[in-house]
């Protein structure tokens, strides 16, 4: 892939709005790991299964790769701050952040519109990133406005 496809791609994928999530598991040790993502969807209904991607270079790559489980927030339009703070690398991302143990013990937010907790199927290889599928063991919601990443930005949404 040229240089110049790549930066195609990235600006052609900047147009598309995604949810943003932070994603929990805790490593061999207990403790709590994450990171932001957007790219979460839903697979399957029955059973109940999702995805969510993440690169390979993530410090936290090797926890999520096998963890027997894992969390899903999906933040609020007010939660920008927190979205943040996992997307940076070496933040102290647990500390003071209101993370609470689910039904299935994974780490989840009060304050995320939905919280959703899976058993991890399987990891797949796909390319610089992992596939991490996941079975569906526990959600809640709660009302409220998405927090969305678009154009490189954290948004808001708006009705049309």
């Amino acid at each position: 892939m040229t240089a110049a496809l790549l930066d195609e791609f990235k600006d052609a994928m900047s147009a598309l709005a995604g949810g943003v999530c932070v994603v929990t598991a805790l490593d061999d040790d207990g403790t709590p790991r994450g990171y932001a993502a957007t790219s979460v969807t839903s697979v399957s209904m029955r059973p109940p299964l999702l995805l969510v991607c993440q690169a390979k270079t993530s410090s936290s790559y090797d926890v999520f790769s096998r963890c027997s489980r894992f969390g899903v927030n999906v933040l609020a339009a007010e939660q920008t701050e927190l979205a943040a703070l996992f997307a940076t690398p070496g933040a102290d991302r647990f500390g003071n952040t209101g993370f609470e143990p689910g039904e299935e013990g994974t780490l989840l937010h009060p304050d995320a519109l939905a919280a959703i907790e899976c058993r991890r199927r399987e990891t797949v290889d796909a390319g610089d990133h992992g596939l991490l599928l996941g079975e569906v063991r526990a959600a809640t919601t709660r009302p409220g406005d998405p927090l969305v990443y678009h154009g490189r930005r954290y948004q808001r949404t708006r009705p049309v």
